[in-house]
């Protein structure tokens, strides 16, 4: 399969390209600085910013699936989210790609009550624009005619790959790390279990 992979320079993008690799998919890497990515691990770098509608359009062109991992800019910004995602759809709409899996955060919409009591403190205070963006990103991938599923993750850690995610909207979630994220990403843009559904994980 060919896969796209924006935010691949991020902690777990990283992690998403590599095991996309490693199960024998096509991959691109898109990100503005490719001298972050191994050139020799196989991927294929294509350079460009998420805000750029032309390149990400051109990048997104002939593959099969899009996984979006990408990272806010700091606490005060609540906006890189939504307008990344949305030129990313942008992109695929052009193309004709239909799949696609976004990273979001767990605390998100219904899955409030699935987060300890404080990381709903941390939403509310000083991760307040992060939730925002997150929200409005959610919102978005939703008004879309595309093949969607959002990912919500639970506190990323980076503890090595366990194999051990469990997915859920009613179970309690607290951390994964970020390889058994990858992983999972990965297996929802091939397999799309969670089909237009948003799914919180966590180990």
């Amino acid at each position: 399969m060919k896969l796209i992979v924006f935010g691949a320079t991020g902690k777990t993008g990283q992690h998403v390209w590599r095991v996309a690799l490693d199960h024998g998919h096509e991959v691109t890497a898109f990100t503005r600085s490719p001298d972050k990515i191994d050139a020799e691990a196989g991927v294929r770098l294509a350079q460009g910013d998420v805000r750029d509608g032309d390149a990400v359009a051109e990048a997104i062109a002939g593959h099969d699936a899009v996984i979006v991992a990408l990272g806010s800019n700091g606490l005060r910004d609540r906006t890189t989210l939504t307008s990344g995602t949305r030129t990313v759809m942008e992109g695929m709409a052009r193309h004709g790609v239909e799949r696609l899996v976004v990273l979001s955060a767990a605390g998100v919409g219904h899955s409030r009550s699935q987060i300890p009591l404080l990381s709903r403190v941390m939403f509310k205070t000083l991760l307040r624009n992060i939730h925002a963006d997150h929200t409005a990103q959610e919102a978005a991938v939703r008004a879309t005619g595309l093949d969607w599923t959002i990912v919500r993750a639970a506190i990323l850690t980076d503890d090595p790959s366990s194999g051990d995610v469990t997915a859920t909207n009613t179970g309690k979630v607290t951390r994964i790390g970020r390889a058994d994220l990858g992983g999972f990403l990965v297996q929802e843009a091939t397999e799309g279990t969670y089909s237009r559904q948003a799914i919180s994980v966590t180990s």
